[in-house]
């Protein structure tokens, strides 16, 4: 049984799971910094496109070093967004992380479906969605125990209603408008120098750090 420990939390909708241990001042320095980016960039609307470029400009001036970017186009049927996002990272998501990954899918998988948790991530898969029906994208962050940050953009076609399901059962496939579906950033936050913009950060999300931030209950605390 893998009891490699972890936290998952959204981040005003989006899932961002952390792999290992890390201090709390560590991930609420993750979780500030990329809230606001993706509440300014979902401010300033814009296609997908759009809304990576601000939100990866964002987080840059907010301390975190951009090692590589990768854009891909893939075509895929019968999918799922756990299966999507491992696929998508590649050799940037090692394996023992990669099942870390999949318990905190399983974990949100167990919440029951009217939880808020669950609404938050539907929610936000409708609000993303384009006018073509059933196309929608999402942002993933995993940090990996070096605390290596992998953000993911993921665009696909679902079901016409979405459901928290999409997680690890196959009902994604690629659109086609013949864009990049598939973007991935691998960064690390500069803690040092995240020291001078901290409090920024903070007051900048004024009461968003309390609504817009939600941690996933413990397995034990499930049922």
């Amino acid at each position: 049984m893998d009891i490699s420990p972890f936290d998952t939390y959204l981040v005003n909708g989006n899932i961002t799971i952390f792999c290992g241990i890390h201090t709390d001042t560590f991930k609420s320095d993750i979780l500030n910094s990329s809230l606001y980016a993706e509440l300014v960039a979902t401010q300033r609307r814009g296609d997908r496109e759009a809304l990576w470029t601000t939100y990866t400009e964002i987080v840059s001036k907010f301390k975190w070093i951009i090692n590589s970017r990768e854009t891909q186009s893939t075509a895929f049927d019968n999918s799922s967004l756990l299966k999507l996002l491992i696929q998508s990272a590649g050799p940037a998501l090692p394996q023992a992380e990669q099942h870390i990954v999949a318990n905190a899918f399983s974990r949100i998988k167990k919440l029951e479906r009217g939880s808020l948790a669950i609404h938050t991530i539907i929610d936000k898969l409708n609000s993303s969605g384009s006018a073509t029906a059933g196309a929608t994208h999402t942002l993933l962050n995993i940090v990996r125990q070096d605390k290596t940050v992998l953000t993911l953009q993921l665009s696909f076609k679902t079901p016409k209603v979405i459901d928290i399901d999409i997680l690890d059962k196959p009902l994604l496939k690629s659109g086609n408008d013949e864009k990049p579906n598939i973007r991935l950033l691998r960064s690390s936050l500069n803690e040092l120098q995240y020291n001078e913009v901290r409090e920024t950060v903070i007051n900048k999300l004024g009461d968003k750090i309390t609504t817009d931030l939600l941690l996933i209950p413990m397995a034990n605390r499930l049922n």
